[in-house]
């Protein structure tokens, strides 16, 4: 029976690898579209939803990893040399998961520092597009008040 979970547990690792390795692709992509020039956020906000997927995807393996494991958790542990093949084999499939989410980590981070810069950008785009309207506005106000004549009050005299 805990030949089967182990099983269960190595192709769960494995989906989750591919996983990862999805993620890290799509963050890949976020960082070539953050370092556009002109920032996509159609494609950025496209991405970051193709991640969310596959993220939902890799917590859904890890908290069956997580149930499988309690369950064959004494049996590995009382019966070590039993299982050491498919334990070693986990351990190496743990080994390749953690450097790609130690890959995805640093990855993300420097997304976040681009990203940052953009939205500094647009909202610096978007002050100066106000002060702009409002220069533009009192302009356009001072222009109406030349052209009327303010009320004025005559005496007359004769």
């Amino acid at each position: 029976m805990a030949t089967e979970y182990l099983k269960v547990m190595q192709d769960s690792l494995n989906k989750k690898e591919q996983l990862l390795k999805g993620i890290l692709e799509l963050s890949k992509e976020q960082r070539d579209i953050a370092e556009q020039n002109t920032m996509d956020w159609d494609a950025f906000d496209n991405n970051g939803e193709r991640k969310g997927e596959l993220i939902e995807a890799l917590l859904k393996l890890d908290e069956g990893f997580e149930h499988i494991y309690e369950r064959v958790r004494e049996e590995l542990t009382q019966n070590t040399s039993k299982y050491a093949t498919q334990i070693s084999a986990m351990k190496d499939s743990i080994r390749r998961v953690s450097e790609l989410g130690t890959q995805i980590e640093s990855l993300e981070q420097r997304n976040k520092v681009l990203i940052e810069k953009h939205f500094s950008e647009t909202k610096k785009e978007i002050k100066q597009s106000k002060v702009g309207m409002k220069a533009a506005m009192q302009y356009y106000q001072g222009m109406n008040k030349i052209n009327t004549v303010d009320p004025q009050l005559m005496d007359k005299k004769s």
